[in-house]
Protein backbone atom coordinates (compact mmCIF):
# COMPACT_ATOMS: atom_id res chain seq x y z
CA UNK A 1 0.00 0.00 0.00
CA UNK A 2 1.23 3.48 -0.82
CA UNK A 3 2.08 5.72 2.11
CA UNK A 4 -0.89 7.89 3.02
CA UNK A 5 -0.64 11.30 4.63
CA UNK A 6 -3.35 11.82 7.20
CA UNK A 7 -5.14 15.13 6.78
CA UNK A 8 -5.74 16.72 10.18
CA UNK A 9 -9.17 18.32 10.38
CA UNK A 10 -9.50 21.37 12.59
CA UNK A 11 -12.74 21.69 14.53
CA UNK A 12 -14.08 25.23 14.71
CA UNK A 13 -17.41 27.03 14.77
CA UNK A 14 -20.57 26.04 16.56
CA UNK A 15 -20.56 22.40 17.57
CA UNK A 16 -23.22 20.12 18.95
CA UNK A 17 -26.01 22.21 17.45
CA UNK A 18 -29.30 20.45 18.08
CA UNK A 19 -32.07 20.73 15.54
CA UNK A 20 -34.64 23.45 15.91
CA UNK A 21 -38.27 22.52 15.51
CA UNK A 22 -38.63 20.57 12.26
CA UNK A 23 -41.69 19.41 10.39
CA UNK A 24 -42.55 15.73 10.82
CA UNK A 25 -44.21 14.12 7.78
CA UNK A 26 -45.57 10.59 7.90
CA UNK A 27 -45.02 9.05 4.48
CA UNK A 28 -48.18 7.57 3.02
CA UNK A 29 -48.21 4.03 1.66
CA UNK A 30 -49.68 4.03 -1.84
CA UNK A 31 -48.34 0.73 -3.19
CA UNK A 32 -51.76 -0.17 -4.55
CA UNK A 33 -50.74 -0.19 -8.18
CA UNK A 34 -52.14 3.21 -9.14
CA UNK A 35 -48.63 4.56 -9.63
CA UNK A 36 -46.09 2.06 -10.97
CA UNK A 37 -43.08 4.13 -12.01
CA UNK A 38 -40.29 2.73 -14.12
CA UNK A 39 -36.99 4.43 -14.80
CA UNK A 40 -34.24 4.26 -17.42
CA UNK A 41 -31.58 2.83 -15.16
CA UNK A 42 -30.04 -0.22 -13.52
CA UNK A 43 -29.48 -0.22 -9.76
CA UNK A 44 -26.59 -2.02 -8.06
CA UNK A 45 -27.20 -2.64 -4.37
CA UNK A 46 -24.62 -3.94 -1.93
CA UNK A 47 -25.47 -6.54 0.70
CA UNK A 48 -23.86 -8.37 3.57
CA UNK A 49 -24.03 -11.58 1.53
CA UNK A 50 -20.89 -10.52 -0.33
CA UNK A 51 -22.57 -9.60 -3.61
CA UNK A 52 -24.27 -6.74 -5.41
CA UNK A 53 -27.91 -7.29 -6.32
CA UNK A 54 -28.89 -6.01 -9.77
CA UNK A 55 -32.32 -4.39 -10.10
CA UNK A 56 -33.41 -3.33 -13.60
CA UNK A 57 -35.41 -0.15 -12.99
CA UNK A 58 -36.82 -0.33 -16.52
CA UNK A 59 -38.92 -3.32 -15.51
CA UNK A 60 -38.88 -3.05 -11.68
CA UNK A 61 -38.86 -6.85 -11.55
CA UNK A 62 -37.25 -8.37 -8.47
CA UNK A 63 -33.96 -10.18 -9.02
CA UNK A 64 -34.41 -13.96 -9.12
CA UNK A 65 -31.45 -15.41 -11.03
CA UNK A 66 -28.26 -15.81 -8.96
CA UNK A 67 -26.21 -15.95 -12.17
CA UNK A 68 -27.62 -12.90 -13.97
CA UNK A 69 -29.02 -10.77 -11.17
CA UNK A 70 -26.00 -10.38 -8.92
CA UNK A 71 -22.27 -9.62 -8.94
CA UNK A 72 -20.33 -11.71 -6.43
CA UNK A 73 -17.34 -9.94 -4.88
CA UNK A 74 -16.47 -11.68 -1.62
CA UNK A 75 -17.77 -13.79 1.25
CA UNK A 76 -20.57 -12.82 3.58
CA UNK A 77 -20.04 -10.54 6.56
CA UNK A 78 -21.95 -8.31 8.98
CA UNK A 79 -21.31 -4.67 9.85
CA UNK A 80 -22.09 -5.32 13.53
CA UNK A 81 -19.20 -7.72 14.04
CA UNK A 82 -15.50 -7.15 14.47
CA UNK A 83 -14.60 -3.53 15.30
CA UNK A 84 -17.18 -0.73 15.27
CA UNK A 85 -16.18 2.75 16.46
CA UNK A 86 -13.15 1.20 18.13
CA UNK A 87 -15.23 -1.34 20.07
CA UNK A 88 -14.89 -5.08 19.58
CA UNK A 89 -17.96 -7.14 18.74
CA UNK A 90 -18.22 -10.85 18.15
CA UNK A 91 -16.46 -11.80 14.93
CA UNK A 92 -18.57 -14.45 13.18
CA UNK A 93 -16.75 -14.52 9.85
CA UNK A 94 -13.85 -12.65 8.30
CA UNK A 95 -16.06 -9.57 8.00
CA UNK A 96 -16.37 -9.60 4.24
CA UNK A 97 -19.63 -8.59 2.64
CA UNK A 98 -20.21 -5.74 0.21
CA UNK A 99 -21.33 -2.39 1.57
CA UNK A 100 -20.99 0.46 -0.91
CA UNK A 101 -19.93 1.17 -4.49
CA UNK A 102 -19.45 4.16 -6.78
CA UNK A 103 -19.88 4.43 -10.54
CA UNK A 104 -16.97 5.82 -12.56
CA UNK A 105 -16.31 6.22 -16.28
CA UNK A 106 -12.85 5.52 -17.66
CA UNK A 107 -12.01 5.81 -21.37
CA UNK A 108 -15.69 5.59 -22.22
CA UNK A 109 -16.27 2.45 -20.14
CA UNK A 110 -18.27 2.19 -16.93
CA UNK A 111 -16.94 0.59 -13.77
CA UNK A 112 -18.02 0.13 -10.18
CA UNK A 113 -15.48 0.74 -7.43
CA UNK A 114 -16.79 -1.26 -4.47
CA UNK A 115 -15.74 -1.43 -0.83
CA UNK A 116 -16.29 -4.26 1.62
CA UNK A 117 -16.70 -4.81 5.33
CA UNK A 118 -13.07 -5.85 5.69
CA UNK A 119 -11.69 -2.68 4.10
CA UNK A 120 -10.95 -4.14 0.67
CA UNK A 121 -11.66 -2.51 -2.69
CA UNK A 122 -12.74 -4.16 -5.95
CA UNK A 123 -13.21 -2.86 -9.49
CA UNK A 124 -16.04 -4.26 -11.63
CA UNK A 125 -16.44 -3.84 -15.40
CA UNK A 126 -20.14 -3.16 -16.03
CA UNK A 127 -19.85 -4.38 -19.62
CA UNK A 128 -19.32 -7.89 -18.28
CA UNK A 129 -20.34 -7.57 -14.59
CA UNK A 130 -16.98 -9.16 -13.76
CA UNK A 131 -14.27 -8.21 -11.30
CA UNK A 132 -11.19 -6.78 -13.02
CA UNK A 133 -9.23 -5.81 -9.90
CA UNK A 134 -9.19 -6.63 -6.21
CA UNK A 135 -9.13 -7.33 -3.44
CA UNK A 136 -6.99 -4.26 -2.71
CA UNK A 137 -6.45 -3.72 1.01
CA UNK A 138 -7.16 -0.08 1.90
CA UNK A 139 -9.00 0.40 5.21
CA UNK A 140 -10.59 -1.49 8.08
CA UNK A 141 -14.40 -1.67 7.65
CA UNK A 142 -16.00 0.32 4.88
CA UNK A 143 -19.50 1.76 4.78
CA UNK A 144 -20.03 4.20 1.90
CA UNK A 145 -18.12 4.51 -1.38
CA UNK A 146 -18.72 7.96 -2.84
CA UNK A 147 -17.35 9.63 -5.97
CA UNK A 148 -15.84 12.91 -4.86
CA UNK A 149 -15.61 16.25 -6.68
CA UNK A 150 -11.94 15.54 -7.43
CA UNK A 151 -12.69 12.25 -9.21
CA UNK A 152 -11.39 10.11 -6.35
CA UNK A 153 -13.50 7.63 -4.37
CA UNK A 154 -14.13 8.41 -0.71
CA UNK A 155 -14.55 5.35 1.54
CA UNK A 156 -16.02 5.92 5.00
CA UNK A 157 -14.71 3.57 7.68
CA UNK A 158 -16.87 2.26 10.53
CA UNK A 159 -13.97 0.80 12.51
CA UNK A 160 -11.57 3.72 12.84
CA UNK A 161 -13.78 6.66 11.85
CA UNK A 162 -11.50 7.73 9.01
CA UNK A 163 -12.33 8.62 5.41
CA UNK A 164 -10.01 6.91 2.93
CA UNK A 165 -9.39 8.55 -0.45
CA UNK A 166 -8.79 6.14 -3.32
CA UNK A 167 -7.63 6.79 -6.89
CA UNK A 168 -9.94 4.67 -9.12
CA UNK A 169 -7.57 4.79 -12.10
CA UNK A 170 -4.28 4.01 -10.37
CA UNK A 171 -6.15 1.71 -7.98
CA UNK A 172 -4.38 2.87 -4.88
CA UNK A 173 -5.16 4.92 -1.75
CA UNK A 174 -3.82 8.47 -1.84
CA UNK A 175 -4.86 9.93 1.52
CA UNK A 176 -7.02 9.51 4.61
CA UNK A 177 -8.80 11.84 7.00
CA UNK A 178 -9.62 11.29 10.68
CA UNK A 179 -13.25 12.33 11.17
CA UNK A 180 -15.36 10.62 13.85
CA UNK A 181 -16.25 7.36 15.58
CA UNK A 182 -17.69 5.26 12.74
CA UNK A 183 -18.37 7.30 9.62
CA UNK A 184 -20.76 6.11 6.95
CA UNK A 185 -21.38 8.72 4.25
CA UNK A 186 -20.06 11.91 2.70
CA UNK A 187 -21.67 14.41 0.33
CA UNK A 188 -20.73 17.80 -1.06
CA UNK A 189 -22.63 20.91 -2.06
CA UNK A 190 -22.59 21.50 -5.82
CA UNK A 191 -19.85 24.11 -5.52
CA UNK A 192 -17.85 21.79 -3.24
CA UNK A 193 -17.58 24.52 -0.63
CA UNK A 194 -19.07 22.32 2.08
CA UNK A 195 -19.02 18.61 2.85
CA UNK A 196 -21.38 16.65 5.08
CA UNK A 197 -20.15 13.49 6.83
CA UNK A 198 -22.40 11.14 8.81
CA UNK A 199 -21.16 9.53 12.02
CA UNK A 200 -23.19 6.38 12.54
CA UNK A 201 -23.18 5.61 16.31
CA UNK A 202 -23.26 9.24 17.47
CA UNK A 203 -26.08 10.22 15.13
CA UNK A 204 -24.16 13.32 14.07
CA UNK A 205 -23.78 15.05 10.72
CA UNK A 206 -20.49 16.96 10.55
CA UNK A 207 -20.37 20.02 8.28
CA UNK A 208 -16.94 20.89 6.88
CA UNK A 209 -15.56 23.85 5.03
CA UNK A 210 -13.99 21.83 2.24
CA UNK A 211 -11.34 24.38 1.27
CA UNK A 212 -9.91 24.63 4.79
CA UNK A 213 -10.92 21.15 5.98
CA UNK A 214 -12.31 22.71 9.15
CA UNK A 215 -15.42 21.43 10.84
CA UNK A 216 -17.80 24.38 11.04
CA UNK A 217 -20.87 22.72 12.52
CA UNK A 218 -22.25 19.51 13.95
CA UNK A 219 -25.92 18.81 13.32
CA UNK A 220 -27.57 16.62 15.94
CA UNK A 221 -31.12 15.73 16.91
CA UNK A 222 -32.83 13.41 19.39
CA UNK A 223 -34.40 11.87 16.27
CA UNK A 224 -30.97 10.80 14.93
CA UNK A 225 -29.58 8.13 17.24
CA UNK A 226 -28.05 5.74 14.68
CA UNK A 227 -27.60 6.87 11.10
CA UNK A 228 -26.12 5.55 7.87
CA UNK A 229 -25.70 7.13 4.44
CA UNK A 230 -26.65 10.59 3.21
CA UNK A 231 -27.38 11.85 -0.30
CA UNK A 232 -27.73 15.29 -1.82
CA UNK A 233 -30.88 16.02 -3.81
CA UNK A 234 -30.17 16.74 -7.50
CA UNK A 235 -30.78 20.48 -7.03
CA UNK A 236 -28.35 20.60 -4.09
CA UNK A 237 -30.90 22.24 -1.79
CA UNK A 238 -31.34 19.37 0.65
CA UNK A 239 -29.36 16.54 2.17
CA UNK A 240 -31.27 13.35 2.96
CA UNK A 241 -29.85 11.41 5.91
CA UNK A 242 -30.90 7.83 6.66
CA UNK A 243 -31.93 7.57 10.31
CA UNK A 244 -33.29 4.05 10.80
CA UNK A 245 -32.31 4.38 14.47
CA UNK A 246 -31.70 0.69 15.10
CA UNK A 247 -29.80 1.69 18.24
CA UNK A 248 -30.02 4.38 20.90
CA UNK A 249 -26.88 6.15 22.21
CA UNK A 250 -24.31 3.70 23.55
CA UNK A 251 -25.56 1.09 21.06
CA UNK A 252 -28.52 0.28 23.27
CA UNK A 253 -31.71 -1.13 21.69
CA UNK A 254 -33.39 1.50 19.54
CA UNK A 255 -36.53 3.25 20.75
CA UNK A 256 -36.96 5.90 18.02
CA UNK A 257 -38.92 5.80 14.78
CA UNK A 258 -37.27 4.97 11.48
CA UNK A 259 -37.08 8.11 9.37
CA UNK A 260 -35.28 10.25 6.82
CA UNK A 261 -33.81 13.48 8.13
CA UNK A 262 -33.92 16.28 5.54
CA UNK A 263 -31.31 19.01 6.05
CA UNK A 264 -31.51 22.44 4.41
CA UNK A 265 -28.01 22.99 2.98
CA UNK A 266 -28.31 26.79 3.06
CA UNK A 267 -29.20 26.92 6.75
CA UNK A 268 -27.43 23.68 7.73
CA UNK A 269 -30.47 22.86 9.82
CA UNK A 270 -33.07 20.10 9.80
CA UNK A 271 -36.07 21.15 7.70
CA UNK A 272 -38.20 18.00 7.73
CA UNK A 273 -38.37 14.50 9.12
CA UNK A 274 -39.96 11.85 6.90
CA UNK A 275 -41.43 9.20 9.20
CA UNK A 276 -41.33 5.64 7.84
CA UNK A 277 -43.07 2.40 8.79
CA UNK A 278 -41.02 0.37 11.26
CA UNK A 279 -40.36 -2.35 8.68
CA UNK A 280 -38.61 0.15 6.39
CA UNK A 281 -35.17 0.94 7.71
CA UNK A 282 -33.32 2.95 5.03
CA UNK A 283 -29.58 2.64 4.58
CA UNK A 284 -28.93 4.60 1.40
CA UNK A 285 -30.73 6.58 -1.31
CA UNK A 286 -30.62 7.30 -5.01
CA UNK A 287 -32.55 10.15 -6.60
CA UNK A 288 -33.90 10.15 -10.13
CA UNK A 289 -32.10 12.80 -12.20
CA UNK A 290 -35.23 14.98 -12.29
CA UNK A 291 -35.49 14.87 -8.50
CA UNK A 292 -39.09 13.63 -8.52
CA UNK A 293 -38.44 10.25 -6.92
CA UNK A 294 -36.11 8.78 -4.31
CA UNK A 295 -35.11 5.12 -4.22
CA UNK A 296 -34.53 3.88 -0.68
CA UNK A 297 -32.30 0.87 -0.11
CA UNK A 298 -34.09 -0.44 2.97
CA UNK A 299 -33.85 -3.24 5.49
CA UNK A 300 -36.95 -4.93 6.90
CA UNK A 301 -35.08 -6.95 9.54
CA UNK A 302 -37.33 -9.80 8.48
CA UNK A 303 -36.65 -12.20 5.61
CA UNK A 304 -36.09 -9.50 3.01
CA UNK A 305 -34.61 -6.14 2.12
CA UNK A 306 -36.27 -3.85 -0.39
CA UNK A 307 -36.08 -0.84 -2.63
CA UNK A 308 -38.82 1.60 -1.73
CA UNK A 309 -39.80 4.23 -4.29
CA UNK A 310 -40.85 7.58 -2.81
CA UNK A 311 -42.78 10.19 -4.77
CA UNK A 312 -41.19 13.23 -3.15
CA UNK A 313 -43.92 15.74 -4.05
CA UNK A 314 -46.68 13.48 -2.74
CA UNK A 315 -44.70 12.32 0.34
CA UNK A 316 -45.76 8.80 -0.52
CA UNK A 317 -44.15 5.40 -0.94
CA UNK A 318 -45.58 4.30 -4.28
CA UNK A 319 -43.66 1.09 -4.96
CA UNK A 320 -41.82 -1.57 -2.98
CA UNK A 321 -39.60 -4.13 -4.71
CA UNK A 322 -38.16 -7.22 -3.02
CA UNK A 323 -34.43 -7.45 -3.64
CA UNK A 324 -33.28 -10.33 -1.42
CA UNK A 325 -36.00 -12.87 -0.67
CA UNK A 326 -37.13 -12.86 -4.31
CA UNK A 327 -33.85 -14.61 -5.14
CA UNK A 328 -33.11 -16.39 -1.86
CA UNK A 329 -36.42 -18.20 -1.42
CA UNK A 330 -36.73 -19.91 -4.85
CA UNK A 331 -33.05 -20.87 -4.80
CA UNK A 332 -33.10 -22.30 -1.27
CA UNK A 333 -30.68 -19.74 0.16
CA UNK A 334 -30.61 -19.54 3.95
CA UNK A 335 -29.13 -16.42 5.55
CA UNK A 336 -26.87 -17.42 8.43
CA UNK A 337 -25.68 -13.99 9.60
CA UNK A 338 -27.45 -10.90 10.96
CA UNK A 339 -29.98 -13.08 12.83
CA UNK A 340 -31.16 -14.58 9.58
CA UNK A 341 -32.10 -11.27 7.99
CA UNK A 342 -30.60 -10.24 4.61
CA UNK A 343 -29.39 -6.66 4.87
CA UNK A 344 -28.93 -4.25 1.97
CA UNK A 345 -26.50 -1.35 2.08
CA UNK A 346 -25.38 1.15 -0.56
CA UNK A 347 -27.32 1.76 -3.79
CA UNK A 348 -25.77 3.07 -7.02
CA UNK A 349 -27.72 3.64 -10.24
CA UNK A 350 -26.38 3.58 -13.77
CA UNK A 351 -28.81 6.01 -15.38
CA UNK A 352 -29.34 5.54 -19.11
CA UNK A 353 -27.28 2.33 -19.35
CA UNK A 354 -25.67 1.74 -22.70
CA UNK A 355 -25.08 5.44 -23.27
Amino acid sequence: MALMVAVVFVVTGTLGVAAAASKAIVLKMETNGKEKPKFDGVAYIAGHGGHLAILDLRTMKSPTDPEKDRIVLTEAGSEMEGVIAGMDFEKVKKAGGTHGQALVTENGKKYLIAGTLNGDVYKVDLATDKKVAGPIKVGEKFCGAILGPDGNIYFEDMADGDVYIFDPVKLKPVDKMPIGKAVCGIQWTHNAKKAYITDMPTGSVFVYDWATKKRIKTITSPHMTFIHQARMTPDGRYLWVSAPNEYDPGLKPGTHRSQVIVIDTKKDAIAERLILPNNIRPHDFAFTPDGKYALLSSRTYGNDSEVNVVNIKKNAIVETVSVCNSCHQPNGVEVRIDKGSPLLCGITVDWHPGK
